[in-house]
């Protein structure tokens, strides 16, 4: 079989433009044994640290730190690049590939990396079968040839697939072994608290509720720079402001899951900047099908909706979205109209449903202690109540929100979802949210609970395509697809802008769902 060789050189650090500016109140980067110190906090913890199971910007902070993938994107970027794989090739008709593994890497428990820790890392994925299982549906089978080379065949062509393993963290096939037992087989208890990977950090404490300490990893295979952070904090703020107020006075160093809105209050905070990059997501509210299943219904409340309210609210830190996909995939996606408000148009899809004005009330779920999906519920509220829908708002911690809209019983009419790419292949953000197998209660973001075969098909269809402009043609159509379903309102495309202290220069990663970063390339001025 002829094949295409991909290969490239790893870049182990990257370029550093250091703001050397005072503050009145600077955060210890470094404590007195030396260690680079770095404060990360996020709104919430992370559920498990099972690479196989997390799959939100909480658990992917730990899991893109704590564990390496065969291939990784660049720094804060978009170029995929090898990590535990050096190289790879991909064969003519994009259906199987097979992956060089670098020699010498070594695993937290001491074992040495191998081709069965790759088949034993993607066979737990797939056994377990939740969120990360969608990134990899396609594989059929997966085998070690030789110590350091594996062949993985799929079943449908995939040119994607390279940057998709990105998000299959490696474990330790020994750790499998040795901690699974008869009832679970999968080591799934063991590996919700504790860890097993090769990357640059290791687990040192989980403080659950309140942070996960993390310590440098000595004998990671990339070698450690000056201003490398060597001790990292996760911690828990429910609440932005007072995260805000916390970094101010030195006790923070970088902060996620910031909307726009607090950013341009950090933006003019003494001894804090904004990390600025062109992301990739889409914020939407989504519209379950399953309590409002009259699509009139569903698309009433989306021309209700004021988008330019929504964009007013982030001050310059957001554009219209046009769809389940961001413009900044390019293809035709930036052509597609932006959605407007039509008032009168929503009462008259009303009136043509049977639904008189006060006769249907609505649930919102939104995140407490995020102040934008606090406004978009009050947004909600007002524009709702001009076309005489009623709201039921409800506030909650991001686990009790998955735990509602997770169950169908109790799952909101709408709620709120920050939808990030996670690869470089449009195909896998319409999978996240809209295709069958990743409704709520599987563990994804199909919070809609949309079911529709012909979507499906058309997503699965997307990576095969071989020609870049047919490719583009078919995902404009699948966009439309789900477009004219009305399963969510597609609220804004927020920009990335993340505040953190003058001392660093970093990158938060947009295909992490913009919110994570990879301590390794962080480097500190002090």
């Amino acid at each position: 079989m002829n094949r295409r060789k991909t290969a490239a050189v790893v870049a182990v650090g990257i370029s550093m433009t250091l703001a050397l500016t005072a503050c009145g109140q600077q955060a210890n980067s470094s404590s007195g044994d030396g260690d680079v110190t770095a404060v990360f906090s996020n709104i919430a913890e992370t559920t498990t640290l099972d690479p196989a199971i997390a799959f939100s910007s909480d658990g992917f902070e730990f899991v893109r730190n704590v564990y390496d993938s065969l291939t990784q994107y660049s720094p804060g970027g978009v170029d995929i690049q090898p990590s535990l794989a050096e190289s790879w090739e991909m064969s003519d008709d994009a259906t199987e590939y097979t992956f060089t593994l670098r020699d010498g890497v070594t695993f937290h428990d001491g074992t040495a990396l191998a081709s069965d820790d790759v088949v034993a890392s993607i066979e737990r994925v797939q056994g377990i079968n939740q969120g990360p299982a969608s990134v990899i549906a396609n594989v059929a089978e997966v085998e070690a040839v030789d110590d350091l080379t594996v062949r993985v065949g799929l079943t449908l062509p995939d040119v994607y697939l390279p940057g998709k393993l990105q998000k299959i963290a490696i474990v330790s096939a020994d750790a499998i072994a040795e901690h699974a037992t008869a009832d679970d087989e999968w080591a799934t208890s063991w590996f919700a608290e504790n860890e097993a990977g090769a990357g640059p950090y290791t687990l040192d404490e989980w403080n659950k509720g309140s942070s996960i300490e993390l310590a440098a990893y000595e004998d990671y295979y990339q070698e450690w720079e000056a201003g490398t952070p060597t001790k990292v904090t996760l911690r828990v703020d429910p609440d932005v402001q007072t995260a805000l107020q916390l970094m101010g006075q030195g006790e923070i160093d970088m902060l996620g899951a910031v909307g726009p809105d607090d950013s341009a209050t950090a933006k003019g905070m003494d001894g804090v900047k904004l990390v600025e990059q062109s992301g990739l997501s889409v914020q939407i509210l989504p519209l379950n099908v399953e309590t409002l299943p009259d699509v009139r219904v569903r698309e009433a409340l989306s021309l209700a909706f004021d988008y330019q309210a929504m964009l007013d609210y982030y001050q310059g830190f957001g554009d219209l979205a046009v769809g389940p996909l961001p413009t900044g995939f390019g293809g035709g996606i930036d052509s597609l109209p932006a959605p407007a408000r039509d008032v009168e148009g929503a009462k008259s899809l009303l009136a043509e449903a049977g639904i008189g004005e006060g006769e249907l009330t609505v649930t919102y779920l939104g995140l407490s202690g995020l102040s934008y999906e606090e406004f978009t519920g009050t947004l909600l509220e007002q524009n709702f109540a001009d076309i005489g829908v009623n709201l039921e708002i409800q506030m909650v911690p991001w686990p009790q929100m998955v735990e509602i809209q997770s169950n169908p019983e109790t799952a909101a009419d709408i709620s709120f979802l920050n939808m990030s790419a996670i690869s470089d292949d449009p195909s896998s953000m319409l999978t996240q949210g809209y295709t069958s197998a990743n409704i709520a209660p599987n563990g994804g973001y199909n919070w809609s609970y949309f079911e529709d075969p012909a979507v499906d098909a058309a997503v699965a269809e997307l990576p095969g395509i071989a020609d870049e402009s047919a490719r583009a043609e078919a995902v404009v159509d699948t966009v439309g697809m789900i477009n004219d379903a009305y399963v969510a309102i597609f609220a804004s495309q927020p920009k990335l802008a993340q505040p953190v202290l003058e001392k660093w220069d970093v990158q938060y990663e947009i295909m992490d769902y913009n919110y994570v970063v990879r301590f390794f390339y962080a480097r500190s001025a002090e």
